[in-house]
């Protein structure tokens, strides 16, 4: 727990150097303490304070508003943009509608410039502009934000406060002012001690004009849920198109504001959401062993597990998300649970295509003599090594029982080698394999040896491939490896 240990005597704010009475210092230690009872809390609201402070300070001094007012909206909302208070003031500076639209912020059903960090500040030194030049002293001028430019002229010390630089508080004067000073020293001090977690910092993208949230969400990289959670102004999925407001998204990449964003940018959530960062490119990169995949789709349930959001459900199924709601039946704020099963729209690989129309082949293909099998096609990369889907298991294919087709991944190709590939002679060994099996086995399994294929096991039991790949499960793209017991009578 943080404690103030000594209160100070003094405080400065902007110009105004601000004494504290003795009587004062009770209602200063108690409101320091407060604030220190939580470390957690401390830490948490800093980092958010690094994340918010630099793009409110610009705005502050174009204003010749007092830095030390960037505490004010700590002390309002903690950097809040949905905090609501029991006035209904609402926002990071606590606007209420009617004096948000008097300061010049926008608020309808689209559009809650009270939600935006940027815009709602411009507001702020709007009002905190306005009141000074009345009252001329800040203190006076914060105090006028909660009580009311009206309130504050009958008040008579910050009568006297008027053009002065040093002034007095003391246990008469007003809560919310000693609650600011008290605000102040102990937050100024966590953001000097505090270490840095990271460089987190705020993105900033002007090019939104009349776009799409899930469009924007493509075009930066970025999902959906995250854009919407940390720009909470825009209350539906658009931007609207008469005026350039800016699109913010917390990263560790340099802050920039331009039109086109850097072309490498690519920004996720971690899954502390006051944190982002920019993943691996590397990452991104197609692998030498990814699945080439077609242009079909077909409709699936994804059963939800730990750890799943409809955001991370879409980018696995390479979806956006506006898909996923709409084949769903649902929208963004839907709740999704554990076991549940979300339709989704998949992409099939095209190693099944390739195999389905094999089958078909197969299946269609003329009667031919005994001495005339069909080969097996096997897919292979460079090397005759095939990986499993299961990791560190493989097995190798015998060049004598198969054909290689390199899968190239432009459609066209692999459609083209499909139609090339033709009925090929039965190998001779697999002919010796036949002969010497048994007329009449009684063995129900066999135990897959080195070199073995299915194809090669089929004629030891005289059973077709697909008889064993119905038999044993395999799949539409069946594998199998040394030491298995296939199935080879039903």
């Amino acid at each position: 727990m943080f404690a103030s240990n000594t209160v100070p005597d003094t405080i400065s704010i902007g110009n105004v150097r601000v004494a504290i009475h003795a009587s004062a210092k009770p209602i200063f230690d108690k409101e320091f303490a407060m604030l220190g009872a939580n470390k957690k809390y401390v830490a948490s609201l800093v980092e958010k304070m690094r994340l918010y402070f630099p793009v409110i300070e610009p705005i502050l001094a174009q204003g010749n508003v007092p830095d030390d007012f960037k505490f004010l909206c700590v002390q309002e909302s903690n950097l809040n943009p949905n905090a609501v208070s029991t006035s209904a003031a609402v926002g990071y500076w606590q606007f209420k509608l009617e004096t948000a639209k008097d300061v010049g912020l926008k608020v309808d059903n689209e559009i809650d410039e009270r939600r935006h960090i940027l815009e709602a500040t411009r507001g702020a030194v709007n009002y905190f502009n306005r009141n000074n030049g009345v009252l001329h002293n800040w203190m006076s001028t914060l105090l006028s934000y909660r009580v009311g430019l009206g309130t504050i002229k009958k008040l008579p010390y910050t009568a006297n406060w008027a053009n002065k630089t040093e002034i007095e508080v003391d246990s008469s004067t007003d809560w919310y002012v000693i609650r600011f000073l008290a605000y102040k020293h102990f937050w100024a001090d966590q953001l000097n001690t505090l270490p840095k977690s990271d460089s987190t910092s705020l993105v900033t993208y002007a090019n939104t004009r009349g776009k799409n949230l899930y469009d924007l969400s493509d075009e930066l990289k970025v999902s959906y849920d995250d854009l919407k959670r940390y720009n909470a102004w825009i209350l539906k999925d658009f931007v609207p198109d008469d005026k350039a407001y800016t699109l913010y998204h917390p990263s560790n990449v340099k802050t920039y504001l331009s039109e086109t964003p850097p072309q490498d940018l690519v920004l996720t959530a971690s899954l502390d959401s006051t944190k982002l960062y920019a993943p691996n490119l590397s990452k991104t990169k197609r692998t030498k062993n990814q699945q080439i995949l077609s242009d079909q789709f077909e409709i699936r349930n994804h059963v939800v597990t730990e750890g799943d959001n409809l955001s991370s459900i879409a980018t696995k199924y390479e979806m956006k998300l506006g898909e996923l709601l709409k084949l769903n039946g649902i929208d963004q704020t839907a709740v999704i649970q554990i076991g549940q099963k979300i339709k989704v729209n998949r992409r099939i690989p095209m190693l099944e295509i390739i195999a389905q129309k094999l089958d078909e082949k197969r299946k269609n293909a003329p009667a031919v003599e005994k001495s005339i099998e069909v080969a097996p096609v096997v897919v292979v990369e460079e090397t005759r090594k095939i990986e499993t889907i299961e990791p560190k298991k493989s097995f190798y294919i015998d060049p004598a029982d198969s054909r290689e087709i390199v899968i190239k991944s432009d459609k066209k190709e692999a459609e083209k080698i499909i139609e090339q590939t033709q009925i090929v002679e039965k190998a001779p060994e697999v002919a010796a394999a036949q002969t010497s099996a048994p007329a009449n086995t009684q063995a129900a399994f066999h135990e897959v040896k080195a070199g073995e294929t299915l194809f090669r096991i089929s004629k030891i039991y005289q059973v077709s491939v697909d008889d064993l790949i119905l038999w044993n499960g395999l799949g539409k793209v069946p594998t199998i490896q040394v030491g298995q017991k296939i199935k080879v009578k039903p």
